[in-house]
This record gives C-alpha cells, structure tokens and sequence, in this order.
C-alpha cells in the first residue's frame, strides 16, 4: 500500500522546507500532501521543460528545427560586433545549454538591471528589446563544446518559438496541451515587451505542474490522447550533454547525471529524467514506472529533497 508518511516523517526529521509533494503512476494519484497552504507556486526553472515542451510541438508541426539559427532567425538584431561564434549557435545548442557562455546570464540581477529596477541603467532600446542584450553576452566556448547553465539560452530559444508559431509561449503551450487538458492559462513572466520568460516565474499547482510530467512518462501520450511523439520524448529526456553543478547551497550529486533538452537525467533512479527548478521544484519522470514524482519546496539545499525521494517514494513505485 503506497503511503507518503514516510516521506513526510523525513522531511520534518530533517527540517526541510517542502511545501507540497504528488505522486502519481498508471494515471493514478498515489498520493498528494501539501505541507503548507500555498497552492500557486513559482516552479522557477521547471519553466525550462515546459518551453522545451513547446518547441517540440513547433518541431512536430514542421514550424521549427533544431538546426535553426537565431542569428538567422534575428538578422535585423544582431549587433555588428557580434562574437563570430554566435554564428555557429543552433536551437540544439540552445536546448542543451552548451551555447558557449561561459557564465550564467539573464538571471534575477540582470532581469532587474532590465526592468530598470537597479541604479543602473540601461539604454531604452535594451531594455525594450532583451535579445540586445543577450546576442551581447561573450561567448567563452565553441558552441557545442561545453554545458553551461543560465536562463540566456532558453530565452533566446523561447523567442524563436515565438517567432516561428505568432503568438507567446504561453499562450501557445496554453493552445497546444494546457486547455485541451482543462488546465487554466498560468501566471508566466514576461519581458517588458510581452515575451514570455522562457527560463523561469512561472506559477502553477503542483497537480497542473506534474501534468507535464505524465505527458513525459507515457511517451506524449496523456490520458489516452498522444500529444507528442515517442520520438520527441525519448530525445528531449535522454542524456545530449555532461551537466555541471548549480546547487548554490551544497553538493548535488544528481546534477551530474547529464542534461537533454531544458531536463536533467536523474542519477538516484534509473532511466529517468527531470525537470528541476531552484528550491527543490521536481517533476521526476520514471517512464519505465509510468510514474511521476512533484515536489514544489522552498530549500536552498536541494539535493537532501531529492534524497529522500529516492529513499522513502521511489521504493513504493
């Protein structure tokens, strides 16, 4: 009989700050225990696989390919000093992180900067058009040559999207899967120009959230309606890239499984695969269970979450 009192036994033996967890397998609710009253929660960077979600359906609808060049795609933007290599950048290379920025960039500091709300300022048109901004960010590797994770990448990516289908993120993933699913149109950030902010801020109930997940697990397919196809999944989730470490707060061991497509190979389950956002955000995707495991926390330390998912869950599973 699968039970989450274990689970929670040890998140409180061990003071961790988790504020909801789910699990679900065969389409079925195991079990759901919210630790606080928050229902809407930012998933931070869980917002990554739902924009890779995205460009897999434009990818499927021939509106989109991996080899795709922002560069090309933004011709009109593109500085004249531009790093040579940026020539080379691919919406591969964007969905796997290996871009060739060496450091992370439109993170929560440079998005302030943006938004004009530092002392320091910056010129209108940059500030109107953040691809300015991005397409001036060094490149310090060869594109392809090695992972480095930031929220510039899946930014440039989400403005391709966006360019190739007419319409938002938000509001074609909301077209494409959300409403056919019955799930509201989320709260999602945008720039100041009204892209919608690929890499992160976006808010969801941790049952719409592990929605995802299950469309992962049953290889596109949710509910009996295939969404993508097996194809995408299977790449999206599998192993592009070595992954570095990112946890600010401690060592993670399960950030150094590999990285495919905005999701994280899992090192403490076989086969499987994640999206994960700072805090401790997990959507775990088991397909071989055709399980999933969310968690929405708010633990600096994320990998003492994961932990005892692997410990006290995935052994019911």
């Amino acid at each position: 009989m699968f039970s989450l009192e274990g689970f929670i036994k040890a998140v409180n033996e061990k003071n961790l700050t988790v504020d909801a967890v789910m699990a679900i397998k065969d389409g079925t609710i195991l079990g759901l225990h919210r630790f606080t009253d928050t229902i809407l929660h930012n998933v931070f960077s869980v917002a990554k696989s739902h924009t890779a979600t995205a460009i897999g359906f434009a990818i499927e609808e021939g509106k989109l390919s991996l080899t795709d060049k922002p560069v090309d795609m933004f011709a009109d933007l593109i500085p004249e000093n531009i790093d040579p290599r940026w020539k080379e950048v691919t919406l591969y290379h964007l969905l796997t992180m290996t871009s060739g920025h060496g450091q992370p960039h439109l993170m929560a500091v440079d998005r302030k900067k943006l938004r004009g709300e530092t002392e320091e300022k910056l010129p209108k048109e940059v500030m109107d058009e953040w691809l300015l901004f991005a397409f001036d960010c060094p490149l310090v590797y060869e594109p392809g040559e090695k992972f480095s994770y930031g929220n510039l990448a899946p930014y440039v990516a989400g403005r391709m999207l966006e360019k190739a289908v007419g319409m938002s993120i938000c509001d074609y993933l909301y077209e494409k899967f959300w409403e056919p699913i019955g799930v509201d149109k989320p709260q999602w950030d945008a720039d100041l120009s009204g892209h919608t902010f690929a890499a992160s801020d976006l808010y969801l109930d941790i049952v719409d959230m592990a929605k995802l997940g299950e469309l992962y697990a049953g290889g596109g397919v949710y509910k009996g309606k295939r969404f993508l196809s097996e194809e995408w999944v299977k790449n999206a989730g599998a192993y592009h890239v070595a992954s570095s470490h990112i946890n600010p707060a401690g060592n993670a061991i399960d950030e150094y499984a590999g990285y495919g497509f905005y999701f994280w190979r899992n090192h403490g389950a076989e086969n499987s695969f994640r999206c994960y956002g700072r805090e401790a955000q997990f959507v775990i995707i088991l397909p071989e269970k055709n399980a999933v495991i969310a968690l929405q926390s708010m633990n600096s330390d994320v990998q003492p979450v994961i932990d005892t998912v692997w410990e006290q869950i995935l052994p019911q599973l």
